[in-house]
């Protein structure tokens, strides 16, 4: 693989993110720390998802801004990989009882457009709508307006999530979240969560070059504070969701921009796989738990958390890398025909 001009620490925090989500999902130090692992996945964690949406943004972002035909292209590929998660999902879907909803066609499509099928796919319908909002902003407003329109719609966000408790309490916005939270879940979605971390890397593809100094350092202070601020909140018991700070978009402006300093050669692999790791990790988790039940280990492999966690990583990279050597066969065989 020779030098190219790319992002190498880009695809290197494909593999980090992905890492990150399985441990959102399996709380890796919950046996030892219920603290430390509340720092591990609810606030280091939930840098995964806001740069897998900045690393689109970066992507689609071309010489001339974004163009229609890119935004297509994308919200056509992911819609696909989506429609695939869904039924790859379905079993899963049926064991739990999903079907039996008393307003299963209310449910299936405010989890189809809103919250996911799954508990981790709402990342994908997130995707979808995020993208097309934050194209609309930056076409109608421009890069600067359309930042802060999705700077509000996240700040609306942040306010149904991690400080819900407070504002939930004032009459008239209290009220406006109560009915809000008729049609979804959580404001962590393709509304309220993702445009701004769209255009946050669109705007780097605009301003490549730029670097301020002390930014590792800055990127550090930043991320205390917003330690502090995630644990501030869960001892004050305001937190309905923990995926939205305050200071989360601040954090991942200067983690990108350490992450985009280094130019070198690019890993496609890392792309393939830690996407693959993202839709079939929940399948593994399935599985460890299901055969550590037939032969008895539970005890070993599911209630010891670190265990746990290295079991679904070793597990979801391992069919990541399968799935990427099949892919990468299959796209060598159809250029060959």
């Amino acid at each position: 693989m020779g030098k190219t001009n790319k992002y190498p620490d880009i695809d290197r925090f494909r593999l980090a993110a992905a890492l990150f989500v399985i441990a959102i999902h399996t709380s890796p130090l919950a046996t030892y720390s219920p603290y430390a692992d509340f720092l591990v996945t609810r606030v280091a964690g939930r840098v995964a998802v806001p740069f897998f949406l900045m690393v689109s943004g970066f992507f689609l972002y071309g010489s001339q801004g974004w163009n229609r035909e890119k935004l297509i292209t994308f919200v056509r590929k992911t819609a696909i990989l989506y429609g695939i998660s869904i039924l790859i999902y379905l079993p899963v879907n049926w064991y739990t009882g999903y079907w039996r909803d008393k307003n299963l066609a209310l449910k299936v499509i405010r989890d189809i457009m809103m919250d996911g099928t799954m508990y981790h796919l709402w990342y994908l319908p997130a995707a979808i709508i995020g993208s097309i909002i934050s194209f609309a902003c930056y076409k109608l407003l421009g890069m600067r307006k359309a930042l802060i329109v999705t700077a509000i719609l996240y700040l609306i966000g942040v306010m149904g999530d991690s400080y819900y408790g407070i504002v939930s309490e004032v009459p008239v916005i209290g009220a406006f979240y109560r009915e809000l939270f008729k049609v979804m879940d959580y404001t962590r979605n393709g509304i309220f969560f993702a445009p701004l971390f769209f255009l946050l890397g669109g705007f780097f593809k605009e301003h490549r070059s730029l670097q301020l100094k002390y930014s590792k350092g800055i990127f550090w202070c930043l991320f205390l504070i917003m330690a502090a601020e995630a644990l501030l909140l869960k001892r004050a018991g305001v937190m309905r969701h923990d995926s939205m700070y305050l200071l989360l978009p601040a954090v991942m402006f200067f983690l990108f921009m350490i992450l985009l300093h280094r130019r070198g050669r690019e890993y496609k692999s890392f792309r393939v796989i830690s996407m693959a790791v993202y839709i079939i990790h929940p399948w593994v988790i399935i599985g460890v738990r299901g055969v550590s039940k037939v032969l008895g280990i539970q005890s070993y492999t599911v209630n010891n958390s670190i265990v746990h966690f290295l079991l679904i990583v070793a597990g979801s990279f391992l069919l990541g890398g399968i799935y990427y050597l099949a892919d990468s066969k299959f796209r060598r065989e159809r250029k060959r025909a």
